[in-house]
């Protein structure tokens, strides 16, 4: 491979705009601020080893609220015992003499950032080039960390500062707006379900929301119909499957689009045979044009989930994302017992949530308390596993609970059970737990992994609300007028 051009074996820095920076910290207190809030504590931003020194002495008397000025500075130094290293003391008074203005330090620090954002990747580079070299090294477990590597380099560039609430003032009372304009209040991604979108107003970006339930109720299948419907009008979002395969889950999405059981099409126990085969190709092939991805990477990490959704997101403009299940996921760097990693995994979802800026819809397993009470077994907060984090950290908790899988068969009001599924929402950050006083009961039709609104079928293609890209707005579809020829005409079926 041809070397690059120009090239020599001095990692990229700049002496002079190090010495800028620390300058203008020293003149005055506007100066200061600026760069501690863009550089925080990060030293390694300065190359030269007085330069880190220099910096690491103002972030100590900055921290203990102390004055950050030449004659300070020089006390502390000593303090540190740093002036007598690496020639502290001429780059000391090289910034005392020469720097003079804080005016332009902004533009200095984001040029002092880049320029360190080349060194990390320099470090990465060369750190990858060994591991690749290395015939130890796992291919799979290289690219995750390479991903993350490169993510966090990316992220030095990143900066996030404090806005007034004038900044954004403006931009949230147009949300309202536009949320006057939605039918049925939906303002989120749309889950197909009436009752849960006029709680949720559709699933909400930078939320955490959590559905909870004990093995066999239908975790999977009802974000598999949520997801369907949702990349069906127009928002493209990405399933990571901890438990069933790719194979298992696209499986269960063409039986449930065209109207068969899973074990029907693994077994092949069609009536028409291969004919009746080659008609499901066309009933289901709406499925081969949605924007839905499938990653079903077992015991995947917090990092590589991280690493592969900002990935989606960039490419793919992904705007929700399942995580089926959050017990299964790894979080390795957490050095404690399991409650700690899960603890760790619970927060980290709700950062990328944030990250991202879409909804992070994570099934979460029951405990065995729940089998073990008596009555109707309905679930409650105290049921999630492992970790109370899984309550504090999450948006919306929702409980799936099907009376019929106890041998429940009515409800209070005597109303049959079969076929149904209560949502029970147990918290909501955002808003209400109830619809007034309607329960969230859903049809639930398991055979088929088929969720809709009760004594509802799913609104057809053409009435379904669809994500608009050019005008970025969800637009609501009036219901289709009669067919004339149905009115005046007898059919014959």
């Amino acid at each position: 491979m041809e070397s690059p051009k120009n090239f020599n074996h001095v990692p990229p820095h700049a002496d002079d705009l190090e010495l800028a920076v620390l300058g203008a910290m020293l003149v005055d207190a506007d100066g200061l601020r600026m760069a501690m809030g863009l550089l925080g504590t990060t030293e390694e931003v300065f190359y030269q080893m007085p330069h880190r020194l220099l910096f690491r002495s103002m972030v100590r008397l900055f921290t203990a609220g102390r004055a950050v000025d030449a004659v300070s500075l020089h006390l502390r130094l000593g303090q540190d015992g740093a002036l007598p290293k690496y020639g502290v003391m001429d780059a000391y008074e090289g910034i005392v003499q020469s720097v003079s203005t804080s005016a332009h330090v902004e533009t200095h620090v984001l040029q002092l950032l880049e320029l360190y954002t080349k060194r990390r990747m320099g470090d990465i580079g060369r750190l990858l080039v060994s591991k690749a070299y290395d015939s130890m090294q796992d291919s799979f477990e290289l690219l995750t960390e390479a991903q993350q590597l490169l993510n966090s380099a990316h992220a030095v560039l990143q900066l996030k500062r404090p806005q007034a609430v004038g900044e954004v003032y403006d931009s949230i009372i147009d949300d309202i707006v536009r949320a006057t304009q939605q039918t049925g209040g939906l303002t989120g991604v749309p889950s197909g379900l009436s009752l849960l979108d006029r709680l949720t107003g559709g699933w909400q970006d930078s939320d955490l929301v959590v559905i909870a339930a004990r093995p066999g109720m239908g975790k999977t299948s009802l974000v598999l119909s949520n997801g369907v419907f949702a990349a069906k009008a127009g928002y493209p979002g990405a399933i990571f499957s901890l438990e069933m395969g790719l194979r298992q889950l696209v499986r269960k999405m063409i039986a449930s689009e065209a109207g068969y059981t899973t074990q029907q099409l693994l077994k092949g126990k069609l009536d028409g045979g291969q004919e009746e085969a080659e008609a499901i190709r066309q009933r289901a092939s709406a499925l081969k044009a949605i924007g839905l991805y499938i990653d079903d990477t077992a015991s995947l990490s917090l990092g590589e989930l991280r690493a592969k959704a900002t990935k989606l997101k960039a490419e793919h403009g992904i705007r929700w994302i399942v995580v089926d299940y959050l017990q299964l996921m790894t979080a390795p760097e957490v050095k404690g017992n399991r409650e700690q990693e899960i603890s760790a995994i619970s927060r980290g979802l709700k950062k990328l949530a944030k990250e991202l800026n879409i909804p992070v819809i994570a099934l979460s397993q029951l405990s065995r308390s729940v089998e073990q009470r008596g009555g109707d077994k309905r679930p409650m907060l105290s049921d999630l596993r492992e970790s109370g984090a899984i309550e504090q950290d999450a948006d919306m908790v929702i409980f799936l609970y099907r009376a019929e899988y106890y041998k429940i068969l009515e409800d209070d009001m005597g109303n049959p059970t079969k076929d149904t599924t209560e949502l029970i929402v147990a918290k909501h950050r955002n808003g209400s737990t109830a619809v007034g006083d309607e329960a969230l009961i859903v049809s639930s039709k398991m055979a088929f992994g088929r969720y809709s609104d009760l004594n509802e079928s799913p609104a057809p293609a053409g009435e379904r609300p669809f994500y608009d890209k050019e005008t970025k707005q969800t637009v609501q579809l009036g219901k289709l007028p009669a067919s004339k020829f149905e009115e005046e005409v007898d059919m014959p079926f």
